[in-house]
């Protein structure tokens, strides 16, 4: 195993990504148990429940947003430390405190490699293997089990890796960093060939969002979606202040009442 010269604490604070052989919390699940429908619906039931959820289209929506937080981990230790997590679903338990509101990701592999002289086909390697061979297959397999749209799950995704490498490249400390972020988002909305997504055409990322000031913070500027994600239909739900559902006016008065 590589011994990082970073604080990998840094994952768990930002992510919610740890490392141990065996995951301690009162809820476990394997996370490569969501690739086998029935045990897949078993467990968005219970998300489902947890999270007050109407159905099981819904609760893949809402709750793939949430697990992205383990691939956008993934591509920071990429972008930031040129580092390799094996994000494979088979090495992800996934666990919760209480309920499975926030999931957390434990890794049992703790295995890190780094970049060497040929970074660009490294990097190839490390985005095959975290979108073609994780988000893709739990897309296919979330959308075959409860029937929610691949293109509403792809969305979710393209959405946190343009507002994360926007915001990653804008407080990168070095210069030579933020040329690094820089060419990693330009490989990934533009560069990389659709196979390492595991598609055949196209690329999931390569799209544009409409960006507008904010409401409350003129120093600060708000990302607007391209899908809805259904939170607006979970028990005592509401739409994200970022949803393209809402038009301007409701955008700011639900930031100014919930102070987002």
């Amino acid at each position: 195993m590589m011994e990082p010269d970073w604080n990998v604490a840094e994952l768990e604070q930002k992510f919610r990504i740890s490392f141990a052989e065996v995951a301690e919390a009162p809820l476990v699940f394997a996370a490569e148990g969501l690739l086998r429908k029935e045990t897949s619906l078993m467990f968005l039931r219970q998300v489902g429940e947890h999270i007050g959820s109407p159905n099981s289209l819904v609760t893949a929506s809402v709750f793939f947003k949430r697990l992205l937080a383990l691939i956008s981990g993934g591509l920071y230790a990429m972008s930031h430390h040129s580092v390799r997590l094996n994000l494979g679903l088979s090495n992800v338990t996934l666990t919760g405190a209480k309920n499975w509101n926030i999931p957390r990701f434990v890794l049992r592999d703790c295995a890190m490699t780094r970049s060497g002289e040929n970074r660009e086909e490294w990097r190839e390697q490390v985005v095959r293997e975290l979108f073609a061979g994780t988000v893709q297959p739990l897309v296919t397999a979330l959308s075959t089990a409860t029937g929610v749209q691949v293109h509403i799950l792809w969305s979710h995704a393209a959405y946190l890796v343009h507002f994360y490498y926007r915001s990653w490249q804008e407080s990168a400390p070095t210069a030579a960093l933020q040329r690094q972020i820089a060419d990693d988002f330009h490989y990934l909305t533009k560069g990389a060939d659709p196979s390492v997504f595991g598609w055949t055409k196209g690329r999931p990322f390569d799209t544009a969002y409409s960006v507008i000031p904010h409401p409350t913070r003129p120093e600060e500027s708000i990302q607007i979606r391209r899908q809805c994600c259904y939170q607006y239909r979970l028990e005592g739900g509401r739409c994200c202040y970022t949803c393209p559902l809402l038009n301007e006016t409701e955008r700011t008065g639900q930031i100014r009442a919930h102070g987002s």
